[in-house]
């Protein structure tokens, strides 16, 4: 089932188990976790805008208290981002399990799949249907991760990046923690000024991992179709 953007395992629609259903609902948990980290990071970024705004107009209550919620909000963003690490391990670690107690799950049988996908050709298809970003920045680092790694390797990839991200955010919150104590004249230009390319990496780090997981849920629903061909043409001739 890839409908979801946030669905990236591509479950099967004619079979299903208990760790079926624990990935399912940990892909369901992942999507809300991504869902409130956009939300607090916009809010983070508009309640530290808020505090430029109010140190601008000398009004001290008004910026400690904006910068006060927008490092909070921030901190809220980074335990999420941490709940989804945690989420994408343990999704590896029931699917190393699962390899070794039950090789005839369909998500065990479809990894030999991968190695028969036409990655140019789906590609194309992405952007005929205008779904396709530049191949060098998205498409081709989840194209090596899942050619050398399988499910494995794009859970990994994920994980990468929202390590990354998390890095960037938390030095991007030590960096406004030491603007607090700027004097009243400084604090905004700084504020404002010196961390904006910053401020679009983080954003950006989200959109790249809501679009690496669109990309795998595609990849990972592809190889599921042709595992259940394959397997219903071998019920039909039995």
């Amino acid at each position: 089932m890839g409908l979801m953007a946030i669905c990236p395992l591509g479950f099967s629609t004619t079979y299903t188990n208990e760790l079926s259903e624990r990935l399912e609902r940990r892909a369901a948990e992942l999507g809300r976790r991504l869902r409130n980290a956009q939300a607090e990071l916009l809010d983070g970024m508009s309640s530290l805008h808020d505090s430029v705004d109010a140190a601008l107009c000398k009004d001290e209550a008004k910026t400690a208290s904006s910068l006060n919620r927008g490092l909070a909000e921030l901190g809220e963003c980074n335990a999420n981002l941490s709940g989804m690490v945690e989420n994408l391990t343990s999704s590896r670690a029931d699917l190393a399990s699962c390899r070794e107690l039950d090789p005839n799950d369909p998500l065990n049988l479809r990894e030999r799949f991968f190695s028969l996908i036409d990655w140019d050709q789906l590609y194309c298809d992405l952007v005929i249907d205008g779904a396709a970003l530049p191949r060098r920045g998205f498409w081709d680092e989840v194209v090596s991760a899942m050619e050398s790694g399988g499910t494995q390797g794009a859970l990994q990839l994920l994980g990468s990046q929202l390590q990354d991200l998390q890095t960037k955010l938390c030095t991007f919150i030590g960096e406004v923690e030491t603007m607090r104590n700027l004097p009243m004249e400084k604090l905004p230009h700084s504020l404002h000024d010196e961390p904006t390319l910053r401020v679009a990496a983080l954003v950006m780090g989200l959109v790249q991992f809501q679009v690496s997981c669109t990309y795998v849920s595609i990849v990972c629903g592809r190889a599921m179709h042709l595992c259940e061909r394959e397997l219903a043409l071998v019920a039909a001739a039995a």
